[in-house]
């Protein structure tokens, strides 16, 4: 069973665009999401790790930057390693990109940039 989301992000580190050995493409950046404001009026953000793959993940890095705002479609998976320093346990959720859709330069912006 797959875990689906859908929102607009805004991209807070450049699109990173990886090839392996096979020709496959990959990027990676990280979105931010604004979840509304706390009982002091204070932005609540969050991040979560994106990833793109095949002609998605060189659209994304030809067309997108840091600040840009983007509507993603896709599923949410969690990827665990061994922290080599302290040999404790990790993880963290990425949401690998489905679909995809630009938006106009300042769409969604807040307040408070990420």
């Amino acid at each position: 069973m797959s875990l689906y989301a859908s929102g607009i992000v805004r991209i807070i580190t450049d699109p990173q665009l990886r090839a392996f050995d096979s020709g496959t493409m990959v990027c990676n950046f990280a979105g931010g999401i604004q979840e509304g404001k706390d009982k002091q009026g204070n932005w609540i953000n969050n991040a979560i790790d994106i990833e793109a793959w095949g002609k998605s993940a060189e659209v994304i890095t030809d067309k997108c930057s840091k600040g840009d705002s983007i509507m993603v479609t896709g599923s949410i998976r969690r990827q665990e390693w061994q922290d080599k320093e302290t040999g404790a346990k990790r993880s963290k959720h990425i949401l690998s990109v489905q679909r995809f859709e630009f938006l106009p330069r300042g769409a969604a912006a807040t307040e408070e940039p990420f």
